[in-house]
């Protein structure tokens, strides 16, 4: 019964001589020559390359929709990192080069 109903469209498409409109490129069965396969992954590149930078601009830095609490306590984790950091140097825990190198990790 299932495989009579679904022959019913492909049956009328053979008649009309139409076939799916989702046949052809991008969607198409897979195989055909190098050209069709590349365009076709720079088809999805960039697509995925549209969402990337669509999620940047809405959550990236400045972003629409980014959560300035947690640019805040970030802020914070860094002041306290140096802090601490600036602590050990006076204390004389680390070397001068340690503390220059460790600085520019937390700042970068």
């Amino acid at each position: 019964m299932i495989d009579t109903i679904l022959s019913i469209p492909f049956f009328i498409n053979a008649q009309l001589g139409t076939g799916p409109h989702w046949d052809h490129w991008p969607f198409g069965p897979g195989y055909g020559d190098l050209n069709a396969s590349l365009l076709k992954i720079a088809f999805c590149a960039l697509i995925l390359g549209f969402i990337i930078v669509f999620l940047k601009v809405l959550f990236g830095p400045k972003g629409i929709f980014r959560d300035h609490e947690m640019d805040r306590e970030a802020e914070e984790m860094r002041a306290e990192q140096l802090k601490t950091l600036k602590e050990q140097l006076e204390a004389g825990e680390i070397s001068e080069l340690d503390y220059k190198f460790t600085i520019k990790k937390i700042l970068h």
